[in-house]
């Protein structure tokens, strides 16, 4: 997960859609009356940023030092946390913990989640929820395989180039970006995985921790999840 200090300055012209998933997530969090959030992989802040605007008490945990450094500058009282998603401890406890934009999938594997998930448990208060943003990849596989993408800043002095292909048990993109310098463009090749997840052993693995599913979405917009159609799969957890 340190390859995302390299694509730290890049992340947010990529990521441009975040405004319209604000809205559900903010209103899910206060129909169940949550106010102490902790944002797993919090990036460079695209949820944790609004999330506190809005009056939540919200921190992000993140593992890359340079992604922190974007956040921090865009708001610097926002309280950060340096870790590893899989074995953090912060000796507190909250009403909410959130894994969006694919964070789980960041993880190697399911033994890796299983720490994630035991671990997210733990810092959850009784009837705290967990709500998980993740890519319903058979569908994206279909739709997006060997498909390139390029995304740039206002004056063009960052270019992203990312293409997309599954590779053996990973999603992965490739992320070509282009930085303007005095001597022209910089070129740096950055590989971005995502475990290829089974959505029957995560269900059966958020069980065996100890949470009860309570809801099922298709996105962060609040549609429907539908297996065939639906490009994301969100799940709403509780911690009895």
């Amino acid at each position: 997960m340190a390859v995302y200090d390299d694509i730290s300055d890049a992340y947010d012209l990529v990521y441009t859609d975040v405004d319209k998933k604000i809205p559900f997530v903010s209103n899910l969090l206060k129909k169940h009356q949550r106010q102490h959030i902790l944002e797993l992989g919090s990036g460079s802040g695209l949820f944790t940023i609004p999330l506190k605007e809005k009056g939540f008490n919200i921190e992000g945990l993140e593992i890359s030092p340079q992604m922190m450094a974007v956040t921090q500058k865009k708001s610097p009282d926002l309280i950060l946390h340096q870790g590893d998603m899989r074995n953090f401890s912060l000796e507190k406890q909250f009403d909410a913990i959130l894994a969006l934009s694919s964070a789980l999938t960041l993880l190697s594997n399911h033994e890796e989640i299983a720490q994630c998930l035991q671990q997210t448990f733990q810092h959850l208060v009784p009837g705290g929820d967990f709500i998980i943003e993740l890519p319903n990849h058979p569908l994206e596989i279909a739709n997006s395989n060997g498909t390139q993408e390029v995304h740039c800043n206002n004056d063009r002095s960052i270019v992203v180039v990312i293409q997309s292909q599954k590779a053996d048990e990973l999603w992965r993109e490739c992320w070509h970006i282009f930085r303007a310098s005095a001597e022209g463009f910089q070129h740096k090749e950055v590989l971005c995985d995502e475990f290829l997840y089974s959505p029957d052993r995560l269900e059966k693995q958020l069980l065996e921790t100890g949470f009860k599913i309570v809801d099922r979405y298709g996105d962060l917009l609040g549609s429907a999840f539908d297996e065939a159609t639906s490009w994301r799969r969100v799940l709403v957890c509780q911690k009895p």
